[in-house]
């Protein structure tokens, strides 16, 4: 009869539990994820995606050029932009955005030896628990650049290698996303010049407030002035606009003011759930603070964030991981077996997964706010 290996029976557990935590990422998100990427769920922008380096997104540049005429007449029919569009040597109109995607390993930790019984609920929560930090570090890193959240550190994360100077392997973060003034022929987001004309649908819109404490007037010419700049079409728009604690207070306080409603319900606006505004929502994330990384004209104020998000636009890639149920792979991974510690009384587990953040469908429909100083 084969001698009892402790290590080896934690080795199996941790394997099913990953795979049973992960593999229902809905639920997941739903029990843990923090506002982005509860919104990305309700949206249904959370994609599993194959393993690759990249992820690529067609781009239309360019135009397609289009032939009109009279059919009783057909030699006389016109172009109405590239005379060349109907010649051999017409112009392609395909680009990729690319988005590189990047892993993250973490160790999670067991005693050596736990008393004997049941040990499943053990690793199931501990399990479960690890999963749902690490879609917290995921929220931190997207809306700050780093997973520790502080004021004053964050970063652009560009989501290609090559982009800018200070990409790091880390995904894409809410800062490079919204930029506008990245300028000049080697300046690029996805691999894409965005100074160039025909892909303009890359630059994002920002919009000043004309105020460090703007008035209730001017939170409402700059939120109009940024909606409607950064509107095509009904999916093609922002719908979700993140700010700071102290902006969203200040912004709720400023519209209770002009209300003379008397109705319960819009009396208590915004306490219990996000401001509609214009076809948009209004949120404010407890990781987002004034910090001068959001000063994009001065790059020396501490300014507040206020940022508009296509979420028909963004989404949340993450490569199918797992090792032991094939029909529903968590996105999670185990690196070998279970190991001891050297040491540490401990034993330990190493898991990687793979994902990324990116746009499909341009940046012109997210915009940022600058100029705000609240708090």
């Amino acid at each position: 009869m084969a001698s009892f290996d402790y290590t080896q029976k934690i080795n199996n557990l941790t394997t099913v539990a990953i795979d049973e935590a992960t593999s229902d990422l809905a639920n997941l998100v739903t029990e843990g994820g923090e506002k982005v990427l509860r919104k990305m769920q309700s949206s249904g922008r959370i994609f599993v995606v194959n393993d690759a380096e990249k992820v690529k997104h067609p781009v239309l540049y360019g135009s397609g050029s289009t032939g009109y005429f009279d059919p009783a007449s057909p030699l006389t029919g016109v172009t109405s932009d590239d005379t060349n569009a109907l010649n051999v040597a017409a112009d392609e109109i395909l680009a990729y955005a690319q988005f590189h995607l990047y892993s993250a390993t973490r160790n999670i930790n067991y005693p050596q030896a736990m008393p004997a019984g049941d040990v499943i609920p053990y690793i199931s929560s501990t399990i479960k628990m690890n999963m749902m930090d690490i879609l917290n570090k995921e929220e931190k890193l997207f809306l700050c650049g780093i997973d520790t959240g502080l004021a004053g550190t964050e970063a652009r994360n560009y989501p290609l290698v090559g982009d800018e100077a200070d990409t790091a392997p880390l995904p894409m973060s809410v800062g490079a996303l919204i930029y506008s003034a990245d300028t000049g022929s080697t300046t690029k987001f996805a691999g894409i010049d965005q100074d160039a004309a025909d892909f303009a649908h890359w630059a994002p819109q920002l919009v000043n407030c004309a105020a460090a404490d703007p008035s209730a007037t001017q939170w409402f010419e700059a939120l109009d002035s940024a909606i409607l700049t950064s509107s095509f079409s009904d999916t093609e728009r922002p719908d979700w606009i993140l700010t700071t604690k102290q902006c969203y207070t200040d912004l709720l306080t400023k519209l209770r003011a002009l209300s003379q409603i008397n109705d319960a319900v819009l009396a208590n606006l915004g306490t219990t759930d996000e401001i509609p505004y214009a076809g948009c929502m209004i949120d404010w994330s407890r990781y987002l603070a004034k910090d001068n990384i959001w000063d994009v004209t001065g790059s020396s104020n501490a300014e507040c964030p206020i940022l508009g998000l296509n979420t028909n636009s963004l989404r949340l890639n993450v490569v199918a991981g797992g090792g032991v149920n094939e029909d529903s792979l968590g996105f999670v991974q185990k690196v070998g077996a279970t190991q001891k510690h050297a040491a540490k009384a401990n034993i330990f587990d190493r898991v990687q997964y793979k994902r990324n953040w990116s746009v499909d469908g341009g940046r012109r429909s997210f915009f940022q706010i600058e100029g705000a100083e609240i708090g």
